[in-house]
């Protein structure tokens, strides 16, 4: 019986590893947090294996040094979590500051371009002895008359 040749693609391969685990968590959830829990165990302990072997057997026979070996896996790993958790919050506030920044550099662009776009006006106001409309509509901005206080109070007197 000749094999399909499409069982031997990365994609296939990768549907059917994930499909036991998918089906696992939907339909029976606790039996899958019995099996990660076994996963991470067996991960802990291969660590914990590594380690005694970097270290020339000197573990063995000793149950205080493997104690101690356990209290310095689990303390990696939390040092490692910390600092993960860590560069996270930094990367978060940086890109926070970065929007902050890119907001106020807008909001000063934009500032800047009406306070031209104003002063072109009134110069092309006075130069014509009126506002230009066509200008108004091109820079798509509307100013009211600037009033000043001495002018509202004389307006209110009639």
């Amino acid at each position: 019986m000749k094999r399909c040749s499409v069982v031997n693609h990365p994609f296939v391969k990768a549907v059917a590893g994930f499909s036991v685990p998918l089906f696992l968590a939907l339909n029976f959830p606790a039996a899958f947090l019995v099996i990660l829990a076994g996963i991470l165990s067996y991960a802990i302990a291969l660590l914990g294996v590594v380690h005694t072997y970097r270290r020339r057997y000197r573990i063995v026979g000793r149950p205080e040094l493997a104690l101690q070996l356990a209290a310095k896996t689990f303390s990696n790993l939390k040092e490692n979590c910390n600092r993960t958790v860590t560069r996270g919050w930094e990367r978060r506030q940086s890109r926070k500051s970065f929007q902050r920044e890119r907001k106020a550099r807008l909001r000063r662009y934009r500032r800047e371009r009406n306070r031209r776009k104003r002063q072109q006006e009134e110069r092309c106001s006075r130069s014509r002895g009126r506002p230009s409309v066509l200008l108004q509509a091109a820079f798509h901005v509307y100013a009211p008359p600037r009033t000043t206080r001495a002018s509202a109070l004389a307006d209110r007197e009639y």
